[in-house]
């Protein structure tokens, strides 16, 4: 049985020979979009994610969002979550269906006392 996960996702920062947001071809000749988010379940509650999302889709999704960057917003749905080691910490990997780019939050206004 598929497992299915949902939910908000923040792109991950770029770190030196791992960007957050790769794309290639597999050597079936299939578009490929790699990202590393984040999932911010709180303080000190932050879980890394791996996903993978292959075929025509990705590559429509990645021409209208080429410019995604650090923080960005995704509502994601994820199939076959499985943890895995990681460099630092475990993570998360799984493939995406579906993914949806979040519009920015407004910078928080000044409240008057």
């Amino acid at each position: 049985m598929t497992t299915t996960t949902t939910g908000t996702f923040f792109v991950s920062k770029d770190r030196p020979g791992r960007p957050a947001v790769t794309e290639h071809k597999s050597d079936a000749g299939e578009f490929v979009l790699k990202m590393r988010l984040i999932d911010n379940q709180g303080p000190r509650a932050v879980e890394v994610y791996v996903t993978r999302w292959v075929g025509p889709a990705a590559a429509a999704w990645r021409a209208q969002h080429g410019d995604l960057k650090a923080g960005d917003a995704l509502r994601l749905v994820l199939i076959n979550p499985r943890a895995m080691p990681g460099a630092m910490s475990p993570e998360t990997h799984a493939a995406i269906t579906s993914c949806q780019l979040l519009p920015a939050r407004s910078p928080a206004s000044a409240q008057p006392a």
